[in-house]
């Protein structure tokens, strides 16, 4: 029949082996249409030769021959034409996303019934994706499958070459910085844009910076996509500690109490765990410092006390060690570099007149080995031999004398002792060259004098500066401040920190009886309480010893000179640990310079991304100084050795030659600030810069699967155990898309046609021609 029909229409478009070939209509008309063209027709033919003369049968087939002449016209003028019946399917999309952030490396599921054994959620992904394989490959024959990895955004993951793995793509190495998944989403929806989605698939810990916006939802909802997710990682909140900064100066003195600040994150459990905080010098391997955490403790810092007794440029590390282990153990431990510096510290005490505490004070610095002191008494006459390592005879008159000490104390001295560009050097000194200014309050001149000079920028009160006395004897405290500084740690036998004595009236000998009233409301916003008063319940304490920073450097005010009287309860040695640890606190900023020709300094060494940090260049070699005019260039290099950033950095005002910029920083990761500018070739600087993402993955590893199941509900999908996923084929809508997409081809311009319409015309003209009728 196909042979016959393809002969006699001469086809070209229908295939030879097509089973099924349909008539149908280039034009079609409908039935109502055709039934009045049809009674149309045959009235009209009838009525053509009803009127006629001549054999009614002849006129009645003549009639019937018209009839069929208008009939083919019509057939014609719809256009018959064969067609071959067929269709075209496209299969509708599955999405699947699988999590390839850094937090997938964290080992929080449980692996049997031992509770310390476990998996990481990378492993247990590849786990679940591998026992399912033969789901994948049954999905893969019925739909188009689209496998994604997902942490800043959705990424193609490759199809691996073997035909029979069990996973059919390689998920690579987890390690992306940060997990997304509106973003994620996003462009995983505009990878399929225009096609059928049946649903998505998210294989996630459901912890992200980026929740599913609304945007993204009703996009989902819009299109009913629905999303299935798989919770990866413990539901369950477990116990885990991390270190999240360490703050700790980067050159100290040998032998000095160095303060190591170590800031904890203790999540979920982690807080009624122990934990023992260790410092240890990682050249020597020796445990410098240690602190106990409790369960039960609140603490989210402790101060770890060190006191180094080898100089030279060293590693420290701080190491937290808790009963069960933890889930990131890299967020347990971060070493640091400090460098030790075995010289004196050198200092300048000035006071004006003989004092209980200024006796007790020259004689300590003389005795002790750790500090070189010029010491100079204004109330001396000339033939008194000033005392001290170095002595003296009268006050530093330029910045270079004043530059050979790290500290200067000033005692009860009138502030119109020294003379202007005296004071001048000192606040430059203190604010260029990062000394240390530190106050003893006195009854006579101290700080009242030094209103309206330019040391009072130095003193921590603001207001008037004429301060009476406390009607009482005080005791003294320590603050927690203190404790982070470092300082104010007067070790006794059997207990380290504040002594309960010194702030407890009962003893007696511990209570100060002069003292000078500070009003706290008094204090510049930078000033930080040291110490204050022991003061009963119903009083507020009142500041004892303020701290201030002041440009590069700090100053200490004092408001008593009674330190002296601790002696009676324990000899030298508290007030000596008092005294010698604010002034090396105050010392360490000086080392920069030492034995150094210049200093490159970045602060702070640690930042988050998107904040910026300031880069320093002290010049102390005046022939270096001589070689630059108004900048100085440096790169930022990260750890492949390229340069990522030009800085420049412009010279400063003020006495010393100073270089300095602003940067800000965008990408994590370990960087080197390094100087290349060929006028300072040789010097070799470089400072080291930590940038970190705000939301680092390992910083919070708890998982967050109400995330996923809010996701889940709000799309009309489901938060699917692993068990579960055999069921997925089935709960995925079928949205593929049936196009008919027939083959056909015209028949009404063909020689068949034609020949029977010209056969009907022919025969109707011949019957009329036999009848008579022409």
């Amino acid at each position: 029949m196909m042979d016959f029909l393809r002969q006699l229409f001469d086809l070209q478009v229908i295939p030879e082996d097509a089973e099924i070939i349909q008539l149908v209509w280039e034009r079609p008309f409908a039935p109502w249409i055709w039934t009045l063209f049809i009674i149309g027709g045959g009235l009209f033919a009838i009525w053509s030769y009803s009127r006629l003369s001549g054999h009614r049968a002849g006129r009645g087939i003549l009639a019937a021959t018209r009839f069929a002449i208008i009939l083919l016209a019509l057939v014609l003028l719809s256009g018959p034409m064969l067609q071959v019946p067929r269709e075209s399917t496209e299969p509708d999309w599955v999405l699947i996303l699988a999590d390839r952030s850094a937090s997938m490396q964290i080992a929080d599921v449980p692996i049997g019934n031992d509770p310390r054994a476990r998996q990481s959620r990378d492993a247990q992904l590849r786990e679940i994706l591998a026992k399912h394989g033969e789901i994948w490959n049954a999905m893969a024959t019925q739909r188009e499958v689209v496998w994604l990895g997902l942490h800043q955004g959705a990424f193609a993951l490759d199809e691996v070459d073997d035909q029979d793995a069990a996973i059919p793509v390689d998920l690579g190495r987890p390690d992306g910085p940060r997990t997304q998944i509106n973003a994620a989403l996003d462009q995983a929806l505009q990878r399929a844009a225009a096609r059928p989605i049946s649903g998505v698939v998210l294989f996630s810990d459901g912890r992200t910076t980026d929740p599913p916006q609304r945007s993204v939802l009703r996009r989902l909802q819009a299109d009913a996509i629905p999303v299935y997710t798989v919770g990866l990682g413990s539901p369950e909140l477990l116990a885990e500690v991390a270190i999240r900064r360490i703050d700790a100066p980067r050159r100290a003195y040998v032998g000095d109490t160095v303060p190591v600040i170590v800031r904890l994150d203790r999540d979920g459990p982690a807080a009624q765990l122990s934990a023992t905080v260790r410092l240890i010098d990682e050249l020597s391997g020796e445990e410098l410092a240690q602190e106990e955490l409790m369960p039960g403790d609140e603490l989210d810092q402790v101060t770890l006390n060190a006191s180094p007794d080898l100089a030279g440029e060293t590693s420290w590390r701080v190491v937290v060690e808790t009963d069960e282990p933890t889930l990131v153990p890299e967020n347990t431990e971060r070493a640091f570099g400090i460098n030790l510096i075995d010289r004196p510290l050198r200092v300048l005490y000035v006071d004006g007149y003989p004092r209980w505490e200024q006796r007790f004070l020259k004689n300590l610095l003389v005795r002790e080995e750790s500090i070189d002191s010029s010491i100079l008494l204004l109330s001396a006459d000339r033939e008194f031999a000033q005392e001290g390592d170095t002595p003296i005879t009268r006050l530093p008159r330029s910045p270079e004398e004043f530059a050979d000490f790290d500290v200067i104390v000033i005692g009860d001295v009138p502030g119109g002792y020294f003379t202007a560009p005296q004071l001048d050097m000192i606040r430059d000194h203190v604010a260029e060259r990062g000394a240390g200014l530190l106050w003893i309050g006195g009854e006579r001149s101290t700080p009242s004098t030094y209103a309206g000079t330019v040391l009072a920028d130095l003193l921590p009160m603001r207001g008037s500066l004429d301060l009476s006395p406390i009607a009482r004897p005080v005791n003294m405290i320590a603050t927690e401040r203190a404790d982070r500084s470092g300082v104010l740690q007067l070790t006794t036998p059997g207990e380290v920190g504040w002594p309960r004595e010194l702030s407890d009236p009962e003893y007696g000998w511990s209570q100060l009886r002069w003292a000078q009233r500070i009003d706290p409301a008094q204090l510049k916003p930078a000033a930080e309480v040291l110490a204050e008063t022991a003061s009963p319940i119903s009083e507020s304490n009142l500041p004892l010893v303020v701290m201030m920073r002041f440009g590069a450097g700090s100053s200490v005010y004092v408001a008593t000179d009674e330190i002296w009287r601790w002696r009676f309860g324990r000899g030298e040695l508290l007030p000596e640990q008092f005294w010698v640890q604010l002034m090396r606190m105050l010392g360490r900023e000086t080392l920069t310079a030492a034995g150094e020709s210049a200093a490159l300094d970045v602060t702070p060494r640690r930042v988050q991304a998107g904040q910026p940090v300031r880069v320093d260049l002290r010049l102390i070699d005046a022939q270096l100084a001589d070689r630059v005019d108004r900048s100085v260039t440096a790169e930022l290099v990260n750890e492949e050795g390229d340069a990522v950033a030009e800085l420049e950095l412009m010279r400063g005002d003020g006495t010393e030659v100073r270089f300095s910029t602003t940067h800000l920083t965008d990408r994590p990761g370990s960087y080197t600030v390094q100087l290349v500018d060929p006028a300072l070739d040789g010097l070799n600087l470089e400072a080291e810069l930590e940038i970190f993402a705000p939301e680092d993955e390992l910083r919070h590893p708890e998982t967050d699967h109400a995330l996923l199941a809010a996701l889940s509900e709000a799309t009309g999908g489901r938060l699917l155990e692993p068990d579960e996923l055999s069921e997925l084929n089935e709960l995925l809508p079928n949205r593929a898309v049936t196009t008919m997409n027939p083959l056909t081809e015209r028949i009404w311009d063909t020689w068949p046609f034609f020949a029977l319409f010209l056969a009907l015309i022919t025969a109707e003209w011949i019957g009329r021609k036999v009848l008579r009728l022409i």
